[in-house]
């Protein structure tokens, strides 16, 4: 019983190190190309959020090509291409081709903020 306790206090050590992911820091616009798990949405009138769920949840992927695609639950939302104006290394432009939109975007505390009228959207870069 004496050698099981080390044997198991080690094999849960290892499970914990080797099972931690690590963190994708995001400092610059020019990191975008890559894809990002919608976290939240904030706003509106009464500044409400809502929250990513395990039935509730989306990414966006943009890739280095210049095509844009957004899943919501999986599915498929939008593919289109994209183009990223740069205001500076924080802020800019994202500019959608079809449908014609531009949102006003943000790289801070490690996340893209994407402002879609009176509500941001909150991603963070998992690959």
């Amino acid at each position: 019983m004496k050698k099981f306790v080390p044997i198991l206090f080690l094999s849960i050590i290892l499970s914990v190190v080797f099972s931690c992911k690590k963190e994708i820091i995001v400092t610059s616009i020019s990191q975008m190309p890559g894809t990002w798990r919608w976290e939240s949405t904030c706003g509106g009138v009464v500044d409400t959020c809502f929250y990513r769920t395990g039935s509730k949840f989306a990414t966006i992927e943009f890739r280095s090509d210049g095509k844009y695609v957004e899943k919501r639950n999986d599915t498929l939302y939008l593919q289109t291409n994209y183009t990223i104006i740069n205001s500076d290394d924080t802020f800019g432009t994202l500019v959608l081709e079809s449908p014609s939109v531009s949102y006003p975007i943000t790289i801070m505390n490690n996340m893209l903020l994407i402002t879609r009228g009176d509500y941001w959207d909150g991603y963070r870069k998992i690959k």
